[in-house]
């Protein structure tokens, strides 16, 4: 319960006050049976947080469930109980004594959510107690496989047999730790013996040590294939059928705790793999959300793209050759999207449209106009997003699916003359600025993008690109026509995933090392 409080099960689904939900199971007006037992002495032990009445009016027995048991306190199927003064007022008797309630208890609380359980509550199942969930490992294998997570940090008590007395119970701590190479360490200290921890690298491995243990301190107490001995015989078959197992007795194979574990803070890296032998946990009770998974994705595949090209010396002398070749090329490499003009899909100039081909023409330039005025009347944020990206640096992402031939953003910046351009270019390489985003418009208007723009300048290159640039002509307010360059979609895009172009520079000297990643990908930009 909350505030780290308690309640035994069969006093709390007895009392008075107490009902399970029909759907869900959840139980409810647990905290009222709780407060008001707490006020009440029991009629057999006389001590208090006697919740169990009895249903007759006007009797004021109240009992803890054990000693209603005892004081011979007669149980219904109605969920009612009747002292042994009343025991002829009660009807539909259990037919078990069984007092075992075979199933999962959730008490519905509703300031209680998932999200808040660690550092707040600690779980308790049975003789388990969970105190710290941990933390899920982000940077490393080894600490969730695809059926329990064993984030580090992760404490626990349980109640088990001792190592160093026979037919007693005692309290162990559970661990997981990390080791000196960075992997997991479980380990389970005794309470009556400290010193003798126990540590292994698999919870099966832990739990087997400490039941050998457990065994060889009770050995005497069994028959050891006496059939004449009056103590117990061990099983005859070794099948995993029945007990406790490593990951149940740590906690990890426990529903509750599941729960819990897989509404933890930072719970997509068990999806997220770091290499080929990652392993990816398959969820029981909650999945993380899309995009933060692949928001991880992203975050792991850039900066291993980063690491790609460090300079580890922090000298760019005392690299060498190694360094040019990691850079793929001596040139420096620029952000310009387009050098060339962009092909128009334009009649011959010296012949003339027939009708049907300015009918056509008409009908796409209406289409584009009104694709261009649906895409400004949606705020760009709403849409799109600029990430960080495993092919180079930034890049821009979709919110949204965009259907194949949408039109996705207009490329935005300060239009200038090629002679401006070419000045600006080489300033900007001269001062350090070691990216330019630079678009041709037309002949001779190019689009400068490096200091005035919009998201569109983040778009990365692919040699499997899902977008195309094309210039295209709106009308204006004032009824003059004025050429756009709006990139727009050859194929359908998901929401989250980035959006790519061929960037389609020129052959020049010193190739530009292409780092997208694709099926096709020759290796280079030019």
């Amino acid at each position: 319960m909350k505030d780290g409080l308690w309640v035994h099960a069969s006093c709390a689904l007895w009392s008075s006050e107490v009902y399970e939900a029909q759907t869900g199971g959840l139980i409810n007006n647990m905290e009222k049976a709780r407060s008001r037992g707490s006020q009440l002495k029991c009629f057999g032990c006389g001590r208090p947080g006697a919740s169990v009445g009895c249903f007759r009016a006007n009797c004021s027995r109240n009992y803890h469930f054990p000693c209603a048991k005892a004081c011979g306190a007669l149980f219904t199927m109605d969920q009612q109980v009747f002292c042994e003064l009343h025991k002829s007022s009660g009807i539909a008797v259990l037919p078990t004594e069984s007092i075992e309630h075979m199933k999962s208890i959730m008490i519905n609380d509703d300031k209680m959510i998932s999200s808040d359980i660690e550092g707040k509550y600690c779980i308790r199942v049975g003789a388990l107690t969970v105190h710290s969930l941990g933390e899920i490992e982000q940077h490393s294998n080894g600490f969730h496989s695809e059926n329990y997570i064993t984030p580090p940090g992760y404490v626990a008590t349980r109640i088990y047999w001792s190592t160093q007395q026979v037919k007693t119970r005692t309290v162990y701590v559970l661990k997981v730790d990390k080791d000196k190479i960075g992997g997991p360490l479980f380990t389970i200290t005794p309470g009556d013996d400290p010193s003798s921890t126990i540590c292994a690298k698999k919870t099966e491995d832990a739990f087997a040590t400490l039941v050998q243990r457990v065994e060889d301190m009770n050995h005497k107490y069994f028959s050891c294939g006496d059939l004449c001995s009056k103590l117990p015989v061990r099983r005859k078959q070794n099948k995993k059928t029945y007990g406790l197992n490593g990951p149940q007795f740590f906690g990890f194979g426990i529903d509750s705790v599941r729960r819990a574990l897989e509404c933890s803070k930072g719970i997509e890296a068990v999806v997220t793999p770091l290499d080929d032998s990652s392993l990816s946990y398959r969820f029981s009770f909650t999945q993380p959300d899309i995009e933060s998974v692949m928001d991880l994705q992203r975050k792991r595949i850039a900066a291993a793209a980063e690491n790609e090209l460090e300079n580890t010396s922090g000298s760019a002398r005392t690299e060498g050759i190694k360094a040019i070749v990691k850079a793929g090329g001596s040139g420096r490499i620029t952000r310009a999207l387009v050098r060339n003009a962009p092909e128009q899909d334009e009649a011959p100039r010296d012949r003339k449209r027939t009708d049907a081909e300015e009918r056509k023409a008409k009908a796409d330039r209406d289409s584009l106009q009104q694709k261009y005025f649906l895409m400004k009347s949606v705020p760009l944020v709403e849409r799109l997003a600029a990430r960080r990206s495993h092919i180079h640096g930034w890049g821009l992402f979709s919110k949204i699916d965009l259907p194949k031939d949408s039109m996705i953003i207009e490329y935005m910046g300060e239009v200038v003359r090629q002679c401006v351009a070419d000045r600006r270019e080489a300033n900007y390489e001269k001062v350090g600025i070691g990216s330019c985003y630079m678009f041709r418009l037309d002949m001779k208007r190019i689009v400068d993008a490096t200091k005035i723009g919009c998201m569109a300048r983040f778009m990365n290159h692919s040699c499997q690109s899902n977008a195309y640039a094309k210039v295209i002509s709106v009308d204006t307010e004032g009824g003059v026509q004025e050429k756009k360059i709006c990139v727009f979609s050859n194929r359908d895009i998901a929401a989250g995933e980035e959006i790519t172009y061929d960037y389609k520079f020129p052959v020049e000297d010193g190739s530009l090392r292409c780092t997208c990643g694709a099926p096709n990908c020759i290796g280079r930009l030019n």
